[in-house]
Parts: C-alpha cells; sequence; structure tokens
C-alpha cells in the first residue's frame, strides 16, 4: 500500500515540475482569437469586394439619375432611371448581401436618391453576412455608399472640319473611288454621303442643344463652327475681316504650261474684287520643301503650320485661289472651275464659306447652315482640313482672340470633329491650296510624283495632328471615316486623341451612332463628389 502512495506520488510530482503537456491548454485556448483574425481577414476582403462594387453601381445610378433630370427637378422617372442603374451594376443580393428596399427610406438596408443643392445624391447600405467571424459573436457587417451627380458646366467650343471632295456625292454602299460632280439622288434608303453627313449634323445639335441652354443658364456658352475642305479652304473673307493686309493683293501665277506670269501680268486685286468677286478660297502662305515623309518636327519657315505666326510679310500672308489667273489664254471663273478638267490643271476647286464658331440661336438657323453644305469637289488634303481646324479654334494666331481659355472665368474646352470619306490623295497635277505641284513645287520638288507627294502630306497632317492636341491648344479630336466597310487607315485614325474616338462607319445607322457618342461626350455630365 505504501510503495502505491509513494508510486503516485512520484508520477504527480514529475508532471507538476513538467509543463511541456500545458500547450495542449493553451493552444485549445488561442484557438478562438486565431480563428477569429483569420475569419476577419476573409469576412473584411468579402465586405470590401461588396463595397467597391457598390460604390460603382452608386456612381453609375447617380450620373444616370442626374442625365435624365431636366434642369434640377427631380421626378419619379428620374429616381427609377438611377435605380434601374444601380440595380443592374449591383443586383440584390449580390456575395450574400442583404435584400435592399427602394421604397422605404428609413430600412436599415435600403437605396435612396434625393436632390442635395441642385445635385443628384444616391446613398446605399446593406449588410454582408461573416462566415468564420461568427466564432466571435459577429455575424454580419454593414457596408455604405453614398455618391453625388452633379452638372459639371465647361464652355464649350466644337468645330467641324468637313471633307467635301468629289467621292462624298456618292452613297456609302459605292466604292470609294466614286467620285462625281453632283450628289447622287435619294434612291430608296440610298442617300449620297453628303446628304447623310448633313442628317447626322443636324441631329448632333439636336442632341446638344439641351447642353447649350444649360451653359447659357450659366452665363457660359457652346459654340460651334464649319469648316469644309478639298483642294483647298474657303476662309479668306474670314482673313480679311481681320486684316486686309493679311491677304496679298499682289501674286504671282503660272500659265497652263506652267511659265511663271511676269510681273506686268500679276493680277493687282482691287478691294471691290476681293470683296464682291472672289470666293474666299486660298492659297496657303509660305511653307517649306525641308518637311519630308520621314520628318519629326516642323521647320521653322514652314509658315503654313505655324498658328501663332501674325503675317508681317509676303511670306506669312496669304494669296487668294484664283483658277482664272492661273487659266491659259482663257478666262475661267471660279464657278466653272469643276468643270475644267482638259486643261494642264484639274481637281480645282473652292468649298462653301468657313463659319466661325458661335452660339447658335435655334435649331432652324444650324440646319439653314448644314443645308449649305452641298455637292462635292475637289482632292483630299487632310493637311489642310486639320491645320484650318485648329487655326479656326486655337487660343493664339489671327483668330485667338476669339477663342480664349476661359469664358466668364470658366474653363474652355475645346474639341475637333474631323470627318473624312477617303485618304490622302493630293496630286502633283492638281490645283491646290499649294499652287500645282508639278510647277510651283511648294512642299516638294517640281518633280516629285503622286505617291511620295501623298506620304510628305500625311505627314504634314499627322504633325499638325500632334501639335492641335498639345500645348497650347489641348484639343480633343473625334475622326470619323465613312469608309463603305473597310478599315481606317491608321494615319488618319492616329489623329484621334484616343483609339475610341477614331470611328469608322459604313451605313447612317453607324454615322448616327458616332455622332450621338460625340454629342454625349461634348455634352456630358460629370460626377462631383
Amino acid at each position: 500500500m505504501g510503495d502505491r502512495i509513494k508510486r503516485a506520488l512520484f508520477i504527480q510530482t514529475r508532471l507538476y515540475h513538467n509543463q511541456a503537456g500545458n500547450t495542449l491548454a493553451i493552444v485549445a485556448a488561442a484557438m478562438i482569437p486565431l480563428t477569429g483574425m483569420a475569419g476577419a481577414a476573409v469576412d473584411f476582403s468579402r465586405a470590401y469586394l461588396v463595397k467597391a462594387r457598390m460604390q460603382q453601381a452608386c456612381d453609375a445610378g447617380a450620373l444616370a439619375g442626374r442625365r435624365s433630370m431636366s434642369g434640377t427637378i427631380l421626378t419619379s422617372a428620374d429616381k427609377q432611371q438611377a435605380l434601374n442603374y444601380f440595380n443592374f451594376n449591383f443586383p440584390n443580393q449580390l456575395m450574400g448581401s442583404a435584400v435592399m428596399s427602394t421604397t422605404d427610406a428609413n430600412a436599415a438596408n435600403r437605396v435612396t436618391t434625393a436632390l442635395d443643392n441642385g445635385q443628384l445624391r444616391m446613398e446605399a447600405t446593406t449588410t454582408v453576412p461573416t462566415t468564420l467571424l461568427r466564432v466571435v459573436g459577429i455575424t454580419e457587417m454593414r457596408v455604405n455608399a453614398e455618391c453625388l451627380a452633379e452638372e459639371y458646366y465647361v464652355n464649350t467650343d466644337l468645330m467641324l472640319v468637313l471633307d467635301t471632295t468629289g467621292s462624298m456625292n456618292c452613297y456609302m454602299s459605292n466604292a470609294l473611288s466614286c467620285a462625281q460632280e453632283t450628289e447622287k439622288p435619294v434612291s430608296g434608303t440610298n442617300k449620297s454621303k453628303m446628304r447623310e453627313m448633313r442628317d447626322a449634323l443636324k441631329t448632333l445639335y439636336s442632341n446638344l442643344r439641351p447642353a447649350q441652354v444649360a451653359l447659357e443658364g450659366k452665363n457660359l456658352r457652346m459654340r460651334i463652327g464649319f469648316l469644309q475642305f478639298s483642294s483647298t479652304v474657303n476662309v479668306g473673307k474670314l482673313i480679311r475681316a481681320e486684316n486686309t493686309a493679311y491677304v496679298r493683293s499682289s501674286y504671282q501665277y503660272r500659265n497652263s504650261s506652267g511659265t511663271l506670269k511676269t510681273a506686268t501680268d500679276w493680277p493687282n486685286y482691287s478691294s471691290t474684287w476681293l470683296d464682291n468677286s472672289w470666293q474666299g478660297c486660298i492659297e496657303e502662305r509660305g511653307t517649306s520643301t525641308a518637311l519630308t515623309a520621314t520628318s519629326t518636327t516642323i521647320p521653322a519657315d514652314a509658315w503654313d503650320l505655324d498658328i501663332a505666326k501674325i503675317p508681317d510679310s509676303d511670306a506669312t500672308r496669304w494669296a487668294p485661289y484664283d483658277y482664272e489667273a492661273m487659266s491659259g489664254s482663257s478666262r475661267i471663273s471660279e464657278e466653272s472651275m469643276g468643270s475644267v478638267t482638259g486643261s494642264n490643271f484639274y481637281k480645282a476647286a473652292c468649298p462653301k464659306p468657313a463659319v466661325h464658331m458661335k452660339a447658335w440661336a435655334s435649331q432652324s438657323e444650324f440646319d439653314a447652315q448644314v443645308d449649305t453644305i452641298v455637292t462635292g469637289d475637289g482632292a483630299t488634303y487632310h493637311d489642310l482640313g486639320i491645320i484650318w481646324g485648329l487655326r479656326m479654334i486655337a487660343n493664339n494666331g489671327i483668330f485667338g482672340y476669339r477663342n480664349p481659355d476661359k469664358f466668364n472665368n470658366v474653363k474652355v474646352r475645346r474639341t475637333i470633329v474631323f470627318m473624312t470619306d477617303g485618304e490622302m490623295s493630293p496630286f502633283r497635277d492638281a490645283y491646290s491650296a499649294y499652287g500645282v505641284a508639278k510647277y510651283a513645287g511648294r512642299t516638294a520638288s517640281t518633280g516629285t510624283l503622286d505617291t511620295p507627294l501623298e506620304a510628305i502630306h500625311t505627314q504634314r497632317f499627322k504633325l499638325m495632328c500632334a501639335k492641335a492636341k498639345s500645348d497650347p491648344y489641348y484639343v480633343d479630336i473625334w475622326v470619323i471615316g465613312v469608309l463603305s466597310g473597310q478599315t481606317m487607315n491608321s494615319d488618319i485614325a492616329s489623329c484621334a486623341s484616343n483609339s475610341s474616338q477614331a470611328i469608322s462607319v459604313s451605313n447612317a445607322t453607324d454615322l448616327a451612332n458616332a455622332f450621338k457618342r460625340i454629342s454625349d461626350k461634348v455634352g456630358n455630365l460629370r460626377l462631383g463628389a
């Protein structure tokens, strides 16, 4: 008996002094907080994902609701529009979250919309069930999202730079090689590209009109201008309106055999002729043949590409585009240019006059201007389009005073929409704003053939697109190519501010959708916190 007692005491003594067995109890006790910590990581991550999705849905819903509003009145239809966008982006019970009420503003889990000082405020709150945190008594986590959508008012300047060459007279379904002197008539659903463009432009303004009215209500403005281009541009009357000395009154032309006319034969243009007889198309001011197809910079003496330069010499002034002076023994009026195809010069064309950006008084006034865009003619000089589109929207140069960076102390956002239906197509025989290339040799040597001449003008176009998008202009550029199912040339597409703003269209629906995207961006609302 005594031995048994001694053995029992011995075992108890060893257990007392040996603490290794205590870890079992320690580990068992620690499992609860460890599980809680691990569960917190898992459950908090899940709650974070739910909150992120909810915030995105809230932003989308608030913006949609604010877009739907008219002025500062929030209707039930506006609220429903906001909820539709919220629900699309955050379906009820996403990732196990609680069902949210859209009718009871006092419900624990709810989505609400309200007007807050002219801003649409959207709030959402719900709970996310926990998993591992349940072991420490936490069964759910609450997540919230809040957002505001407000009208972000900014002055808007928009230049529409439009290709009005002969191919625009054709149907969209015609091959790109199609070109003719008059618009093809409406035939069933077929309309000329020129007519489709007119229809799309009218719809563009219809979509922008509410934004213009809203801006004017804040003493701000939306202005839209027009520039048509082909072998030249019609900006002469606008130039002379700034200063009559900016257009040369005497200029040396060549006859149809390429011979320079003598000084005594140079036309001396009277103010009466320039004001009343001249249609207004121009020959460009001085440029440089040093700009090649691989140039990465613009030569200092390429005055035609210098937007800021104010004319102060013959080299920096423009001249009248005068087919009559360029012709041989016969005198041919500008009105007849397009029909002259048998001489040494061809593709002569004078588009309709450009129009400075202005706040249009009504849809009918805008539509009347659009209806003047008829009957394309001439060759395609994209570089002329972007040069003058930029010059007319720029904050410096001869029109710069018209285009300040701020109006009524609010920033001006500048946008160019550049629309064409074809690739660059200068010709050495064509009479363009640079004269007849094979005789004048202004952008390339007189022996340069059509293909290398095109490459040079393409590089000029690309350099001017880059200039338009950079300091000090920062123009947002959209490019629309009416290309009958073909892919847009990468040189043309690269002019757009980003790839999503270079849009190829093949039919009237595509064209309408392209202009709708533009109107949504130009007249947009932005989220504010």
